[in-house]
């Protein structure tokens, strides 16, 4: 019978591990000392807040400031996105446009706060791996746990080749940063 993952880490307690990360950079350092039942409450919530941020006006913003987003370079967004904690990341499911200001602030818009962030996703992992030395053992032992299941699809209000159409979903963010170099 498979553990509610659900149950491991309360949705509290993981943002706390997010607020404490400094926006994901010390996100290993802040996971290393909780237990392997911890860190798969913790993917749990990881692996939900990454599901119920799939869409599309969200990505229509990530669209417009990173110049372009692929399926992948999405998902690393979104990453980005709950690293931002609790705060940025309900306001922009609210009003993705919120984040206009967010990118604005950035202190490191070309390195550490760059709105893709691939490495947040692997934090888990890399606890397990360096814990157990088997780089395979989250896959191994993730069977154990009920884990959220795949996100469904969009159905997209833009197109990639219609501006205005993007800009109707993000009109303070299309207007700020729209072929703007900073990114």
């Amino acid at each position: 019978m498979k553990k509610d993952a659900s149950k491991l880490m309360s949705e509290e307690k993981f943002w706390t591990i997010i607020e404490n990360s400094n926006r994901g950079r010390k996100l290993k350092e802040c996971l290393t000392p909780l237990s392997e039942e911890e860190l798969f409450g913790f993917r749990y919530w990881w692996a939900y807040f990454c599901n119920l941020s799939y869409k599309q006006d969200l990505w229509a913003v990530a669209y417009v400031v990173l110049g372009g987003c692929s399926d992948d370079g999405f998902d690393y967004f979104r990453f980005w996105l709950i690293a931002q904690g609790r705060e940025v990341f309900y306001n922009a499911l609210e009003n993705a446009d919120t984040l206009c200001e967010v990118f604005s602030e950035l202190e490191d818009p070309e390195g550490e706060d760059y709105p893709e962030q691939e490495d947040l996703a692997y934090a888990v992992k890399t606890v397990l791996q360096e814990r157990t030395g088997n780089e395979d053992y989250l896959y191994i032992v993730e069977d154990n746990y009920s884990l959220p299941q795949n996100i469904q699809e969009i159905e997209f209000e833009w197109e990639e080749d219609d501006e205005e159409s993007i800009r109707k979903i993000c009109p303070r963010t299309f207007d700020k940063w729209w072929e703007n170099d900073v990114f």
